[in-house]
């Protein structure tokens, strides 16, 4: 009698087991391999503690709108963490992820805002059944290579920086070692877009000016990020209370006569005085560049 009421529980189980096996599918995924595979968000020293109008930090394992999935990446590229999972928790969020890592002006904006040391050069996506989202950058710049600007840098602050100095004149003081020291590479080559490019060959475009730019804010604690245009990267800077535009690279201008020229004509401007000089490399989006308004 009891080995019947054994077969019978266990059929009754098997049956159950079948009409349930989606609703027991996505419990398994969402509480076992999910917490199993959690963890929380590590941070490194490049890590910038900064909120902007467009995206911000953000502390949670899950999002259910596309603007926490904006603040979500954000978060993770700017932490430093090689690898984060978190959990899409509304009906569009797969569509938004793809939507916005297929949209170069959208992730390169997410980019932007983050140090330098912890930007990506590119990013792997693997979306579960399940709906969880692994995020796993690849940094552009290495362990070796950031030693190597950073010891630039502190050479330079020990040298060139004091305390009787404006915050001005910190600026100002970088913003001509860099031009005065860098030529622009107008060969057509993209081997030239970093800061370690810029410090170790004395050439660069436009991305070794900007980031080495904003190494050295970010050190002096100015707070910060780039701007990308359709075809240029230049940074904005938070000094005396206003967001102000500095090109290092329009003021290191390529002359015909082969002299090298050092301008201000692009440093700490204001966005009318921006759009007055050039309207068209530096045309950007001000609907995710907030702060530029």
């Amino acid at each position: 009698m009891k080995s019947l009421l054994n077969i019978f529980l266990m059929i009754i189980l098997v049956i159950c087991v079948y009409i349930y096996k989606d609703n027991i599918s996505t419990f398994i995924n969402d509480t076992v391999i999910y917490s199993g595979s959690s963890k929380a968000l590590t941070y490194n020293e490049y890590y910038l503690n900064n909120d902007y109008m467009y995206v911000q930090n953000i502390n949670a394992n899950s999002v259910t709108n596309r603007q926490e999935l904006l603040n979500m990446l954000y978060t993770i590229i700017n932490s430093g963490d090689e690898s984060f999972t978190f959990k899409c928790n509304y009906e569009n969020c797969i569509n938004d992820i793809k939507d916005i890592i297929s949209n170069n002006e959208i992730i390169t904006s997410i980019n932007n805002y983050v140090h330098p040391y912890n930007s990506f050069l590119s990013i792997n996506i693997d979306v579960s059944e399940s709906g969880n989202i692994t995020l796993t950058p690849s940094r552009i710049y290495s362990e070796n290579e950031i030693i190597e600007i950073n010891n630039y840098i502190d050479n330079f602050i020990i040298s060139n920086i004091n305390n009787e100095m404006t915050d001005y004149d910190k600026i100002k003081v970088f913003h001509d070692y860099v031009i005065n020291n860098t030529i622009y590479d107008d060969s057509g080559s993209k081997e030239y877009f970093t800061a370690y490019k810029l410090i170790t060959t004395g050439k660069s475009i436009c991305g070794g000016y900007s980031d080495i730019m904003s190494i050295y804010l970010n050190k002096l604690g100015f707070k910060n990020y780039k701007i990308t245009s359709s075809n240029h990267v230049w940074n904005l800077v938070y000094i005396n209370d206003s967001w102000l535009h500095l090109d290092a690279t329009w003021d290191d201008p390529v002359a015909s006569d082969g002299n090298q020229y050092l301008l201000y004509n692009f440093f700490l401007i204001s966005t009318e005085e921006l759009l007055k000089l050039d309207t068209v490399e530096h045309t950007f989006n001000k609907n995710i560049y907030l702060e530029a308004n």
